[in-house]
Parts: C-alpha cells; structure tokens; sequence
C-alpha cells in the first residue's frame, strides 16, 4: 500500500482551519497518510489551533517556526515528509473528500510523477458541496504541458499531487522565490507527462484576506523570477519555447507599465517588449532580469 504526506502551510488562518483540516481528515481512499502542518509564525492563533485539531491524531504533527515565508515553510514541511507521494496544501483550501484518492489513482494507472484536475471559487459564506460530481466519471488523460507552463500557471499546489522523489529530483522548492506554484510545476512538467483529471478537487472562498495571490503585481514579479531562473539555469530548452517564455516575461512587465505606471510606447518596456514579441529573443534575453524593476510598486505594498 502506499501513501501521501499532506504538508500543510499556515500563516494566520485561523478562521478557516477547521473546515480546511475537517477536509483532509476526511479524505478517502485506501492509502497510508501523515499531516504536517507548518505554522509560519502566525500571530491571530493558527499555531494554537492547529495543536488543538490534531490532539490524538497519531499521524499528524505540527512544526511551529518563526516567520520565514511560504517557501521556506514549504521546504520545512516536505523535509518532515516520509511517505512516497506528496500533496501540499494551502491553509485556506478545503479539499473535496475523494481529491487526493482520484489523483493517486489516475498518476498510478498512468504511471506518471504528478497528477493534477480542477478547482472551484465560491462565494464567502457558501459551503462546498461537492457531492454533485462523480470521480468515478472524471475524465483522465495523460498530458504534456510543459508549454503551457511555460506560457502561465494555470495550476495550483492544493490540486496537484507529486511523487516526493520527483519532487526532489526536480530541485523541490526554490528558496529564491517567494512562491511555490510556477517555479516547481515548470520543473515538473519539463521533466516528463502528468495526468490530467477534468474534476473539481477542491475549493476556495473568492475573499481570504492577506492572501498572497491578491497582490497580482507580486505574483506577476515571481512568475518572471521563475521564468529568469528556470532558462539560466536548464539546458536543452527549444528555441520555441524559449521565445514563448521570454515573449511573456516582457509582456507581463510592459501591460503592468502600462496599465499601473502610466508608461507609453516610448518606454523601454513596450520596445523591450515589441522586440520579444518579433522574435528577437537572444537580443533581449540579457534584458529578462531587468523585467522584474517593473512590479517594484507592487512589491512594497
């Protein structure tokens, strides 16, 4: 029999960890399981929540540290992890009861190293009921995705499943980025297929105060640094997808100019961009790390 690792991170969620941690206790399946709950310095009482909901729960733990960020609680949690297959959660995603079951299946049947499907938003105050799909009709397809990836992140942690050898083979978490997503699953999907499953496997309220992918300026910068890192760093790339990459990358930068800085078509960042987007690439690929000077607003708030 095998089994998944859950690696939990918390930073100051305290409000939804009861339906979050009534989610993964509950998950079904025939799997051996552990849950590492990671508390990132919380100060609105999610460390003494999370010790009290896995009072006498042999197979769950909690790490308690200073604040370091998602990553380097991520890194913290993985670390603590002992079984073959690992799902990582966020602190404020309630996963569906047969989530984790329908991805060990799928990446096992087609003998894959992660597995991801669908995700729901709903609005605050409205339950997650998710008793009106049927896993056992999903639709599952191994899939190549690396160029989607390449392009965005269409997917997040809470519905993916990954082998935890792969997960380390691949380099695990980049500690240099303040996000987990994008860096990890381009990593993933550059090295090989995933399974595909069209189910929703989980849900989140549409308003959680402080969560990080509010600040979409942020989130755009990481992308970037995700991007910047990952073709300095990976041999082999092809020519197509290093154009898409680096097309994106100045994209990005120049439409947040643009629409948050007031910046014009005589700005290096449209040019920048207008030359990626003909095909320049290896003349403003040197330019790529500059992109990241153009969310600095966005990052200081």
């Amino acid at each position: 029999m095998t089994g998944i690792s859950f690696v939990v991170t918390v930073y100051n969620k305290a409000p939804y960890l009861p339906d979050v941690m009534a989610a993964l206790f509950g998950q079904e399946g025939d799997f051996a399981r552990e849950y590492i709950f990671v508390d990132d310095g919380s100060t609105d009482g999610s460390g003494a929540a999370l010790d009290r909901l896995c009072a006498g729960r042999a197979e769950a733990r909690v790490i308690h540290q200073a604040n370091a960020g998602l990553s380097a609680a991520t890194i913290a949690g993985v670390k603590a992890a002992t079984l073959p297959w690992l799902k990582l959660v966020d602190g404020d995603d309630v996963l569906a009861p047969y989530c984790s079951r329908a991805l060990l299946d799928a990446a096992l049947r087609l003998d894959v190293k992660f597995a991801y499907g669908g995700w729901l938003v709903v609005p605050p105050g409205h339950s997650f009921d998710f008793s009106r799909f049927d896993p056992a009709r999903a639709s599952v397809r191994r899939v190549e995705k690396f160029g989607e990836f390449v392009k965005n992140c269409p997917v997040t942690m809470s519905r993916t499943l990954i082998e935890l050898a792969q997960f380390w083979q691949v380099g695990g978490v980049d500690p240099r980025i303040s996000t987990v997503d994008h860096s990890l699953l381009l990593r993933l999907s550059w090295r090989g297929a995933a399974a595909e499953l069209d189910l929703a496997l989980g849900a989140t309220s549409e308003i959680v105060p402080g969560r990080m992918s509010d600040n979409v300026g942020f989130m755009l910068h990481e992308t970037n640094r995700s991007i910047l890192y990952f073709l300095n760093e990976t041999e082999g790339i092809p020519w197509r997808y290093r154009y898409t990459a680096t097309e994106r990358a100045f994209g990005r930068a120049w439409k947040w100019q643009r629409r948050h800085e007031g910046a014009s078509i005589a700005s290096r960042w449209f040019w920048l961009y207008a030359l990626a987007k003909l095909g320049f690439t290896p003349l403003v690929a040197p330019y790529l790390p500059r992109t990241l000077d153009a969310f600095t607003s966005a990052r200081k708030k």
